[in-house]
């Protein structure tokens, strides 16, 4: 059994192999399935399933969570389903994707802590790479957005991102497992969609049959150069960061604006991620990176309502909610009354 050998070589690799237990999160789609299957069949750890019921679809998100439940009964797994109604709970600014994805982690992350569980596995495959390195490299996210979708972020891991779409769906067929398909994946009216059903097939059609190969090949590339990058900054970071609530994290400025230009990018990038905000373009990341140079007193909106917020004091990244805003101030000065951050 290959798929056997593959889905340990990566447990193995993401460091997960002797876990206690994992938290699957499962969509009731063809690879989160598959996922659950091999995790049942192959890991040794306490086995548990979370699931987000989004309200979408005129119910057929139901239908999801009442397979999903099936399913784990069947199989002896607990299973925690969630209802959430995705399209009232978006925050300002928010897309309904970002607000479900939100919601979902949220929700794998209560259960994992709930059950004192050190892993939560999700399962984007090698297809889901491919796509995400497309849509990166088009909204010009720089040279980390050409890795995809990284192995392991914090306690996610992902044990079948070395599996195709196809090989997982193979697997439920060979064993007899069914699967929920969400004919939503067939329309193109979504970005990942289009680049999945229309960009994807033209490359391969058009260009190169084996795109794919060449396109994973480079992310293990550029996996290992980012992950240079990112130690060096995290050893950065470590020097200037200090807890200052209501701050989801904060930095002091001292000798923040002598760094090198990458170094500092590439700290902005990860700090982003760590806090798991969407990713910056290039172009903004440049933006940002240049307010810290240039000092003087500023906030910079990140996404929904997180805010990078600077002063000779420190920066930090907050809730807007939580910025207690005083005088309008002018472009380099930080006088009478200041919001608490910049005093």
């Amino acid at each position: 059994m290959d798929y056997r050998r593959k889905f340990l070589a990566a447990a193995s690799r993401q460091g997960w192999a002797e876990a206690s237990g994992i938290v699957c999160a499962l969509s009731g789609g063809g690879d989160s399935v598959a996922m659950l299957w091999l995790l049942k069949n192959f890991f040794k750890g306490r086995l548990a399933a979370a699931h987000l019921d989004h309200c979408t679809r005129d119910g057929g998100s139901h239908e999801d969570a009442i397979f999903v439940r099936e399913l784990c009964e069947s199989w002896g797994i607990e299973c925690a389903v969630k209802v959430t109604d995705v399209h009232h709970c978006r925050e300002s600014g928010e897309s309904f994707e970002m607000a479900g994805r939100r919601a979902r982690y949220e929700h794998f992350y209560e259960m994992a802590a709930r059950l004192g569980l050190p892993y939560i596995a999700v399962g984007h495959n090698s297809d889901d790479v491919v796509e995400t390195q497309l849509m990166n490299l088009a909204r010009g996210s720089g040279l980390a957005g050409l890795r995809g979708i990284p192995e392991v972020r914090g306690n996610i891991v992902r044990p079948v991102i070395d599996f195709s779409r196809e090989e997982l769906r193979r697997i439920l067929r060979e064993n007899g497992v069914s699967w929920r398909d969400d004919f939503t994946n067939d329309e193109s009216d979504y970005t990942r969609n289009k680049v999945r059903n229309i960009l994807i097939p033209w490359i391969k059609e058009n260009l190169n049959s084996g795109f794919e190969g060449v396109m994973l090949g480079l992310a293990k590339q550029v996996s290992a150069e980012v992950e240079a990058k990112e130690s060096a900054a995290r050893g950065e970071i470590s020097k200037i960061a200090f807890n200052q609530p209501p701050a989801l994290a904060a930095w002091r400025t001292c000798g923040l604006r002598e760094l090198p230009e990458l170094t500092l990018a590439e700290m902005l990038r990860l700090q982003g991620a760590e806090l798991s905000l969407p990713a910056l373009s290039r172009a903004r990341t440049n933006e940002l990176a240049g307010l810290v140079r240039r000092g003087g007193c500023w906030r910079f909106q990140w996404a929904r309502d997180i805010e990078v917020c600077y002063s000779e004091r420190g920066i930090g990244w907050l809730h807007r909610a939580d910025i207690k805003a005083g005088k309008i101030f002018s472009k380099n000065t930080c006088e009478n009354r200041l919001p608490w951050w910049a005093r």
